[in-house]
């Protein structure tokens, strides 16, 4: 037996524990996945700024009375027509939305599955860098 099963109780004599046998063991998992989603949340709003700076539009809120403390909420990278917002929410959920625009107005706004949002991001660089590769190329040959 692994140490996942072991761990999760996927030992033959789990399934007759009540679902409170486990408590301790859940909320642990639930911390770790929450430490995950924040550390993973911040190490991407550090790439993606750096990576795409006239893109992207941070979200900061203080915190604090004497001492400022400023904590980073939220990312947006807005291209022409989409803007494509991460948002961490009470410091562990991890929301996404991607927004459709029309000449700078929002016109919808739809939750999106990160992992979907994830894709559509980066379809919308891939594309984007596809674009302007043919513009310096069309110049270059002039």
């Amino acid at each position: 037996m692994g140490d996942l099963e072991r761990l999760s109780g996927a030992s033959a004599g789990a399934s007759d524990a009540s679902p409170l046998a486990n408590f301790d063991l859940a909320a642990a998992w639930l911390r770790r996945a929450e430490a995950e989603r924040a550390e993973f949340f911040d190490r991407f709003v550090a790439i993606v700024s750096h990576a795409l700076p006239d893109h992207t539009r941070i979200d900061k809120v203080r915190s604090g009375f004497f001492r400022k403390k400023e904590q980073v909420v939220g990312i947006s990278v807005v291209f022409d027509n989409e803007t494509y917002v991460m948002r961490m929410n009470d410091g562990h959920r991890l929301t996404t939305q991607v927004e459709k625009k029309v000449r700078g107005v929002v016109l919808s706004t739809r939750d999106v599955d990160a992992h979907a949002w994830m894709n559509g991001l980066m379809t919308h660089v891939h594309d984007t860098t596809h674009q302007g590769r043919a513009i310096a190329e069309l110049l270059s040959s002039l």
